[in-house]
């Protein structure tokens, strides 16, 4: 979800007061749009910070990483007859170990058929120091479909499959764990994972031109052997209001099909 920084350019002038406050919770509702309007979604999701984050001079988006904290997260989406949620878990350990895990599970319910797709995923990382985070990780995808008759009732076909990904990534932070005096700085992230016949790289960067306001893009390429390869770039821009809420607002353009690709409007809201 990615940010467009000609809506808050004209903000950029504002002054930024010293403030700090500690949040344990947060609560993100968002709103999308991807290709057409059949494809509308609206979202839900909630994080709880095991300890308290100080927002204070470092990036407000992303101070609970910078500062190492343990979390723990829940999300909901739904799209037509699609329900998807996830839970995730993030600990920190010390600077030498970073383990991250994932559990997905997305149904689909449709008149001629079921679907039930379970995702579990670990990743593991280290900090090279202060500024660099790399590491691995592996998803097993688990799909489930139950084919219904549109002819005969109550006859149906079961079947079922089971794939692996693998991923590799790497993050820049230039800001590290200082505390004190903001100085704008770089995030940036890349990620490649190899899926059932299909590579995809995603570079993802955001400018911090102050701890309340960044801009960013992202980059996704996917390669497949059957369909070919598809490009999106995406922009957009991330704005606090305070250290309680914030607006994210962003914009995806296909390359390869020359249309819109997504467009996405996210509030966040922390305590």
């Amino acid at each position: 979800m990615l940010r467009l920084s000609a809506c808050l350019l004209a903000v950029s002038t504002l002054p930024v007061f010293a403030q700090s406050t500690d949040i344990q919770h947060e609560i993100a509702l968002g709103f999308s749009d991807v290709r057409d309007a059949d494809d509308n979604f609206i979202g839900a999701s909630y994080r709880h910070y095991f300890e308290s984050v100080n927002i204070d001079q470092q990036p407000w988006s992303i101070s609970p990483y910078l500062q190492r904290k343990n979390n723990v997260s829940v999300d909901y989406f739904g799209i037509d007859n699609i329900d998807s949620v996830n839970v995730r878990g993030e600990w920190f350990y010390s600077n030498t170990l970073v383990i991250r895990g994932r559990y997905g599970r997305v149904t689909n319910d449709n008149r001629y058929f079921d679907e039930t797709l379970n995702r579990y995923a670990v990743e593991v990382s280290t900090f090279a120091n202060q500024n660099w985070e790399y590491g691995v990780g592996v998803e097993y995808f688990h799909l489930n479909e139950e084919l219904f008759s549109s002819i005969d009732v109550g006859v149906s076909e079961e079947r079922s499959d089971s794939e692996f990904s693998y991923s590799a990534f790497a993050r820049y932070t230039s800001f590290g764990q200082r505390a004190g005096k903001f100085s704008p700085g770089w995030d940036t992230k890349l990620k490649a994972t190899q899926f059932d016949g299909e590579f995809s790289i995603e570079l993802d960067t955001d400018y911090y031109f102050r701890p309340d306001w960044s801009v960013g893009v992202t980059y996704i390429h996917e390669s497949n052997e059957v369909i070919g390869s598809d490009n999106v770039i995406e922009l957009g821009t991330h704005f606090w209001f305070n250290p309680h809420s914030s607006i994210e607002f962003g914009l995806g353009y296909d390359t390869d099909e020359n249309q819109l690709g997504s467009a996405t409007l996210l509030g966040t809201f922390r305590f």
